[in-house]
């Protein structure tokens, strides 16, 4: 279902019919109005591109959308933790911290083992040893299918895992809508995305990619800023 679907947007795309919720974002003419030049993609590229090299502020950034309900890949028969496995608005989870958020489709480079891992290897120990910050992991894709199927999604990512990190990789389920993709840069299912957001739930960096020095160099250096930065609640 979801590759006929897929097929036929190319097709209506080739003949100049498409309609504007399935028009791909185009970083330089939807992203900050041009303010903040971002890291150009190349056909074929997996590096990481779609990134600004300083942090967005926070009056023209995009916030996690407050209508975006995911479940952990948490799962128990016990009556009394059933709780626990119920979907949640993901957007208080990132409040009141500095979060490194990364969004995988289980793709092979957009996998807890592939591009997920290599973002961690390069910045995930330094970023968690700075003060108030947390790493969220969250599998969403496009599709009918893979709506219908997260419980067996949440079965293999449970054995991906370890145990401490039940609570804080997630699963999204819902719909597809465009706002979401355009705000959390999920237009390209094969790549990893990452998002760097403030404990007010804006994402003020984002890149789309395998890690790269230059990326790497300033996710360090923003994400520091970022999570040193004066609290600004107007």
């Amino acid at each position: 279902v979801d590759t006929a679907l897929s097929r036929a947007r190319n097709l209506v795309a080739s003949a100049s019919m498409l309609p504007e919720s399935w028009t791909p974002p185009s970083p330089t003419s939807v992203y900050y109005g041009g303010r903040y030049p971002l890291a150009p993609y190349r056909k074929g590229q997996t590096a990481a591109y779609n990134y600004p090299s300083v942090l967005v502020p926070r009056e023209i950034a995009h916030r996690i959308p407050m209508d975006m309900y995911v479940g952990p890949v948490y799962q128990t028969s016990d009556p009394d933790h059933k709780a626990r496995m119920r979907e949640h608005p993901l957007f208080p989870r990132v409040q009141g911290k500095t979060t490194l958020l990364f969004c995988f489709s289980a793709q092979p480079l957009s996998g807890l083992f592939t591009g997920i891992r290599r973002w961690l290897d390069a910045v995930g120990e330094d970023f968690n040893k700075m003060k108030n910050t947390q790493v969220i992991k969250l599998h969403c894709e496009e599709g009918w299918l893979n709506r219908r199927t997260s419980a067996l999604t949440k079965f293999h990512l449970r054995r991906q895992v370890d145990e401490a990190d039940l609570f804080t990789t997630f699963v999204y389920r819902g719909k597809w809508k465009w706002d979401m993709v355009r705000s959390m840069h999920l237009y390209d299912k094969e790549l990893p995305v990452v998002l760097l957001v403030d404990p007010l739930g804006y994402i003020r960096w984002h890149a789309v990619g395998m890690p790269t020095d230059e990326s790497v160099a300033l996710f360090r250096t923003l994400s520091r800023r970022l999570a040193t930065e004066k609290k600004n609640y107007t």
